[in-house]
Parts: C-alpha cells; structure tokens; sequence
C-alpha cells in the first residue's frame, strides 16, 4: 500500500458518513495516472496553488487597489483566509480537508482586476453579462496552459463544482450555464462550507480595512447586535472574536441540521432542497445586519467609490478599445482567431473578439490593468 492509498483509508475510517471521500471522485476529464503520494483532491490544490491564475491574485483588488497600502486585503490574501477558515469549519464537521482547501484557494481565480467594480464593468459591456464563478470555471478548464496535453487544469468534477457554486448562499445559478456541473444541484458540505467562509472572511477583514483606513467609526459599530453580544471595546478586540462567533455557529447550526434531516451520504447532500451548512436564525440575521451596515458606510464611502469609478473606466475603455480596433490586443492573444478576425467585419467580427477581450481583461492584475490604459489610452484616468 502506497502513501496515497494509507490516506485514502485513512478518510473511509475518519471522515464523516456525509463527507466527500477522494477514492469515490467523480474524477476527472482526462483522466491521469494516480499520484503514489498525493489523493486527486490534494493534487487540485497543488495544481491551482501552481497556476498563474492563483499567483496573480496577489495583485488583484479586494476593496482596496493594492497600491492604496501595504497592510490591505488582496484577492491572494482574501482566499487564503477563506482557506483558513474552512478548514476550521470542515474539521469540525469531519468533512474532507483537502476538497474544501481545494475550492477556497480556486474560489477566486476568476476575478477581474479592481474587485467587484471589474466584475460589474464587465457585467455591464457583454451581452452575456460576465459573472467570476463562472470565469473561474473557464480559467480551470480552459485557459490555464500548464499541462499541454490537457485543457486548463484539468481538476475533479468536485473541486470545479465548488468554484462555480461557491456564491449560492446568495445568488441561484443559471441552469443554462455551465450544465456539465449541474447547477441546479447542491453541492457537497465541503463546497457549501466554502459558501460560508467566504462571507465570514470578507466580513472580517472588510472591517478591518475600513478601520485601519479610518472609514468605519467604533461608536457606529458598538450600536450593532453583533457588536453587543461580543462587548466590543476596540478593533483588536472585534478581530478576535467575530470569526470564531460566525465560524462556531456555522458549526453548531449545521451539525443540527444533518441531525434533523437525517443526512447520512454525500447523496442525502445533493438531494437536499437547500443549504445544510448555514447560521442559525439569530446570528445569521446579526450578521446580516452587519453586511448591511459595511455595504452603506463602508463600500459606499466616497474614497471607495473613487476606486470604483477609477477601476470602472479603465475597464471600460480598454474593452472599447480593443474592440474597436482588434490588433491593439497582443499578438499571443489574438493568434488562435487570428485569420478569423482578418476575414470578418462589423458584428461578426464583435462577435468574435468578445471572449478574447473578456478573457484578457479578466485576467489582469490591478497594475497591468493602469499599465496596459497608460499604453492604450495614455495617462490614468482620474475620478471626477
């Protein structure tokens, strides 16, 4: 019995009944020789942790454009405390480390340059509307190049369902989308845990920066219940404890629900109506009360919405740009449609470029971005 083998029983003796084991994958579309060391789940995250993608996350916008200081949360930053605090989650409800780590460290890579406000600006200039999860999706099966012989990264079925259905804890998918993943279905405890760490970390950290930035107001925060229930004193003391509320509640919320609707096979899982892995009533309610309060006196800040505006235009002008005039694009970029985009003209050939230029905007970093419009268009745009 080799290494991998060791640690695949190892699962089937320790992990929960409703857990993900990694010899029970649905594998993946190519398939590939078995690792004698690593399961196909701790392969994924090898592979994204690898990927271009994944390393230019570090210079990709969470609230603030990176140059705004040293201390603020980045894409890289933001998933790897995703990552942290799903393993506390899914450890504590004996689910699969290693599924989970996969998906937080893959939830985010196909993020557009300047945060939401790219995602938006995106959204807004494609008739198809752009959506990350699903650029996510495209990056992992598609346009990762690091294995020649294979599509993108060629992961598990399970790993790619968690990036494209880690948003459902507050948007339904398109059924037409994606279908190969069944978007209409729950996915496993372990993506749905990285549904829940991914609010708890932005929450987090999204209160920090605002405080370190001196945007948020202590006073304000010490009138909201959560904030009463933990006797917030000061920024430290927030910090300290609304994760471990948030992550202990998930934990105590869904442990009562797998009880309560009997959830006893990854199955029972899929075939659930709704999300398992949730807060209670009480505190979801609390925190929701507390994503209302960043959304109007923290995402809404007149320095924060300046950074919007900025990542707004760039976007959108370089997106103009490059469609209108096609071989203003790098030659690597356009060369698979090369003598396709020659041949066409007006809509067809619009028709054409919008996934090349898609695909090239999306995976920028915040500093390419400002370098590539400084190049195109000249000069920084500047918010009114």
């Amino acid at each position: 019995m080799n290494v991998r083998q060791e640690v695949e029983a190892r699962e089937c003796r320790e992990l929960a009944a409703y857990a993900v084991h990694s010899v029970k994958s649905r594998g993946r579309d190519c398939p590939i020789e078995p690792d004698t060391i690593r399961t196909v789940f701790q392969r994924d995250r090898d592979r994204i942790i690898h990927c271009k993608a994944f390393r230019r996350l570090e210079y990709k916008t969470q609230v603030f454009v990176n140059h705004e200081g040293d201390h603020y949360r980045t894409r890289l930053t933001h998933s790897l405390e995703v990552w942290q605090i799903g393993q506390t989650i899914a450890s504590a409800l004996g689910l699969n480390l290693d599924l989970a780590g996969a998906i937080a460290l893959g939830h985010d890579l196909g993020h557009t340059p300047f945060g939401h406000s790219g995602e938006d600006a995106l959204n807004s200039l494609l008739p198809e509307g752009f959506r990350h999860y699903e650029q996510g999706i495209r990056v992992v099966e598609e346009l990762e190049d690091s294995y020649p012989d294979q599509p993108g990264l060629n992961l598990t079925f399970e790993v790619r369902e968690g990036i494209l259905k880690h948003v459902i804890w507050k948007i339904m998918l398109d059924p037409d989308s994606f279908s190969h993943l069944e978007p209409t279905v729950m996915p496993s405890l372990e993506a749905q845990v990285i549904n829940m760490a991914d609010p708890i970390a932005f929450i987090s950290h999204d209160l920090d920066d605002g405080l370190r930035a001196g945007i948020l107001d202590q006073a304000d925060l010490r009138r909201l219940r959560i904030a009463k229930r933990l006797s917030l004193a000061g920024e430290q003391a927030w910090l300290r404890h609304v994760i471990p509320l948030l992550v202990t509640d998930v934990v105590s919320a869904t442990a009562e629900r797998l009880v309560q609707f009997s959830i006893n096979s990854p199955d029972d899982v899929r075939e659930h109506a709704e999300l398992l892995v949730d807060f209670s009533p009480e505190i979801k309610q609390e925190k929701e009360e507390l994503s209302n309060y960043l959304y109007e006196n923290f995402y809404d800040d007149y320095r924060v919405r300046r950074m919007r505006k900025q990542g707004i235009r760039i976007i959108e002008e370089l997106y103009r740009a490059f469609i209108s005039d096609w071989r203003l694009l790098p030659t690597a970029v356009t060369a698979p449609k090369r003598d396709d985009l020659v041949g066409a003209e007006g809509k067809d050939q619009e028709a054409l470029l919008r996934p090349i230029v898609r695909d090239y905007i999306a995976g920028m970093t915040d500093r390419f971005a400002f370098k590539t419009y400084a190049q195109v268009i000249g000069g920084i745009p500047l918010p009114d």
